[in-house]
């Protein structure tokens, strides 16, 4: 059911986050072009809101203990479209070269965050979460670490015991012979 849950979210997240960084893009655009810049600007805070939000989502989705498929969803989809772009420019373009018109007071364009390589960096780091074993398993699986009870029950002995033992044996330990 978290496999179902994560890959519902990286369906919904992937296009979100696409369209909240184009706007914050078209929003420092806007900015910049009006003129010389003085002081803290409201259009900036925005655009830095807008980052700072898909960051955070995007961060959750990638950093939490719950199924990789979201992150996959969202990692294959950011770079896949990365590379049509790079290895079939005038597709690219004819796919994501879309504008909305007046978007709270912006032209928002789908092509910005392709073309500024955020996608790219945003699908590989979100690749790295799916290499993460930890993520695979289910939370009723048990881990086998040195520290759990099983360990401790399956070794007798501190280190100490294991290197007296091997020297008691003839001198020879699991580290080679003394």
């Amino acid at each position: 059911m978290r496999h179902l849950w994560s890959l519902l979210a990286g369906v919904v997240i992937a296009p979100l986050g696409w369209a909240v960084i184009a706007f914050g893009q078209a929003v420092i655009h806007d900015a910049v072009t009006a003129g010389p810049l003085t002081g803290q600007s409201s259009k900036l805070v925005l655009a830095g809101a807008a980052f700072a939000a898909v960051g955070l989502v995007v961060g959750t989705l990638a950093c939490l203990r719950i199924s990789p498929v979201g992150p996959l969803v969202i990692s294959v989809f950011y770079l896949a479209s990365t590379a049509l772009l790079i290895f079939s420019p005038k597709n690219g373009l004819d796919v994501f070269d879309r504008v909305r018109k007046d978007l709270f007071g912006h032209d928002v364009s789908l092509l910005s965050p392709l073309t500024s390589g955020v996608i790219a960096i945003l699908g590989a780091a979100l690749l790295m979460a799916v290499f993460s074993g930890k993520r695979w398993r289910s939370e009723s699986e048990p881990e086998a670490t040195p520290w759990s009870s099983d360990w401790k029950t399956s070794t007798s002995g501190t280190f100490a015991d294991l290197t007296s033992a091997g020297a008691s044996s003839g001198g020879s330990s699991p580290w080679g012979s003394r």
